[in-house]
């Protein structure tokens, strides 16, 4: 809800004018500021209760089944800035001055998908992923280097895998185990 939206809401219920800067002024009095809302993933109900469901599980097991987890997750990495939202502090007439510029490269710099694994013994293999990662991509990257990464963590299978939580599951049915 903006500052304008608000003073015509007040405006309405009241019948006195408040200006913007009025309503603005007394939300950041009150603490309140004017911020980028926080990005996540549409859940269903059913989605939240087994979420709620698989920590409440996992909540009370002790430090050896978490010792013989693996963890999971991709990254992506700009090689050149970010592709959030930037912002600089600045005084009227500084826009051009070194510390509140962003330099900027052509196409954006590009950037690399990194794999990776670990679990309490150590950290596993990185895998470099090219393109977008579909089931078939997982199914080998499961192959080439989740296994090599638990032999050399010292398990020949493993019992508990867990990958990050926003990401959809792609597990096709060649890459589970019977």
């Amino acid at each position: 809800m903006s500052a304008a939206s608000i003073a015509a809401e007040v405006e309405g219920v009241g019948g006195q004018p408040v200006s913007v800067p009025t309503i603005r002024c007394t939300l950041h009095q009150i603490g309140l500021h004017g911020c980028r809302p926080r990005r996540k993933s549409l859940l269903k109900m059913m989605h939240k209760k087994a979420c709620k469901q698989f920590a409440e599980d996992k909540q009370t097991k002790v430090m050896d089944y978490w010792k013989h987890v693996l963890w999971s997750d991709e990254i992506k990495i700009n090689l050149f800035g970010s592709d959030g939202v930037k912002r600089v502090w600045r005084q009227p007439g500084e826009e051009y001055k070194d510390k509140c510029v962003l330099p900027t490269v052509k196409h954006g710099g590009g950037s690399v998908i990194v794999w990776g694994c670990m679990r309490a013994a150590g950290t596993g293999e990185l895998q470099l992923i090219e393109g977008t990662m579909n089931a078939n991509m997982y199914c080998d990257i499961l192959k080439q280097s989740m296994i090599p990464s638990l032999r050399r963590l010292g398990r020949r299978q493993y019992s508990n895998m867990i990958t990050t939580p926003n990401t959809p599951p792609r597990r096709p049915l060649s890459c589970q185990r019977s």
